[in-house]
């Protein structure tokens, strides 16, 4: 008579165990999982490597980095660290500011916004004192589908720099900075 697991004996049963363990120590001791081990190690590697590369590329860490090296809470001013970031990054400080409930806040984005459109002309071999000089050495197809938007755009920047009583509202100044990203996005 069979046993329920259909094996004849104990010891049948056993050693079918021990040649399915056998046989699994075999894979895990074989050249190829050794390869496969490797291959997923290295892909960890990058992996880490991309997640720091990624948080101090958006600021997650650069405070506690800092802290952490000179021992001190001072934070690098904002303007400075503005000027440094490429065009992409600005746009998103830019967009944080119009999510203020401040005007001023609306206000500085516009001008933040001008800014690292002027400087990113200047790159593009267009020179001048302001973006109005460069825009006026442009054509219509350098900047495709938003140059007369922009020299709108730059209006209104001019007016809330030269004329202090000047407002503009939240929809407003998201538009104007969109346009603006429109331009750098189109120029990059």
């Amino acid at each position: 008579m069979l046993s329920p697991n259909n094996y004849s004996s104990p010891s049948e049963a056993e050693s079918t165990n021990m040649g399915f363990l056998n046989y699994l120590d075999s894979i895990y001791n074989s050249k190829t999982f050794l390869i496969i081990q490797i291959i997923i190690a290295l892909y960890c590697l990058v992996l880490i490597f991309d997640i720091i590369y990624a948080s101090t590329k958006l600021s997650l860490f650069k405070g506690k980095t800092r802290q952490f090296l000179t021992g001190t809470k001072a934070k690098v001013e904002s303007y400075k660290a503005f000027e440094a970031m490429s065009g992409t990054m600005k746009i998103l400080e830019l967009n944080k500011k119009l999510a203020s409930d401040s005007a001023s806040d609306w206000k500085i984005a516009i001008i933040e916004a001008d800014k690292a459109l002027s400087k990113l002309l200047e790159k593009k071999n267009f020179f001048g004192n302001s973006l109005g000089d460069k825009l006026k050495q442009m054509v219509p197809a350098d900047l495709p589908e938003v140059y007369d938007e922009v020299w709108e755009a730059h209006k209104i920047r001019n007016q809330i720099v030269h004329e202090p009583d000047f407002e503009v509202t939240q929809s407003e100044a998201r538009k104007i900075v969109g346009i603006y990203e429109r331009a750098i996005k189109n120029l990059s």
